[in-house]
C-alpha cells in the first residue's frame, strides 16, 4: 500500500476535523469536509476494472453517524486526507448562485467559492476567491482573478454552491 496514505491514515483519530478525497459508493470522485466519524479502516473495494486494498473513512458533521452517504474510499495514488481546522460557519452560506446577487446583468461579482453543495455537504471543501461571469449560453463562469479567466467552476444560476462575501479591508485589519 501506498506509504503515505497510510503513514497520514495511521496518524488520525476519530472526531478530527479532515479534508479528505476519494471516491464514493458509486466510484465517483468526492471531496468531503467534516469531522472524522470513526476510526478509518483498511478496506478492499472496486477500483479502476478491479478490487485494490485502501482506506474507507467516513466523514461529516460532529453528531452524524457513519453511513453510505458520508464514507469515502480513499485508494492509493489518488486518495488524499488531511486535518483541517474548522471553518468559520458565520460566513458561510449553502445558497443557490442566484443568491450571490449574480444574475446575466452583473458585472464585477466576487465571492469567496466553497465548492459545490452537495447533498450531503456539511460545509465548504474549499475557500477560493473567484470572478463571477456569466457567459451568454446560460452559465456562469467562476474564474479565479488574474489569470486570464481560467475556469475554476462552471453553473447554472440555480446550483447550489457554498460561498461567502468577500472580506472587506477594514474586517480583514481589524480581524473580525
Amino acid at each position: 500500500m501506498h506509504r503515505d496514505l497510510e503513514s497520514t491514515v495511521a496518524a488520525l483519530s476519530g472526531d478530527e476535523h479532515v479534508l479528505a478525497t476519494g471516491v464514493d459508493t458509486r466510484g465517483h470522485q468526492v471531496t468531503r469536509a467534516g469531522y472524522l466519524l470513526a476510526a478509518p479502516q483498511r478496506k478492499t473495494g472496486q477500483h479502476d476494472n478491479g478490487s485494490e486494498e485502501g482506506w474507507l473513512v467516513h466523514v461529516g458533521a460532529r453528531e452524524a453517524v457513519p453511513e453510505r452517504s458520508n464514507r469515502v474510499m480513499l485508494y492509493p495514488g489518488n486518495g488524499r486526507i488531511a486535518r483541517t481546522s474548522e471553518p468559520d460557519m458565520s460566513r458561510w452560506r449553502k445558497t443557490p448562485l442566484t443568491q450571490t446577487g449574480a444574475s446575466a446583468r452583473t458585472r464585477n461579482l466576487q465571492i469567496v467559492f466553497g465548492g459545490k453543495a452537495l447533498r450531503g455537504s456539511v460545509e465548504p471543501t474549499e475557500e477560493t476567491l473567484v470572478d463571477v461571469t456569466y457567459n451568454t449560453e446560460g452559465l456562469y463562469i467562476l474564474s479565479i482573478p488574474d489569470t486570464g479567466g481560467t475556469t475554476h467552476f462552471q453553473c447554472r444560476l440555480g446550483t447550489t454552491i457554498w460561498w461567502a462575501p468577500v472580506p472587506t479591508a477594514n474586517s480583514q485589519e481589524t480581524g473580525a
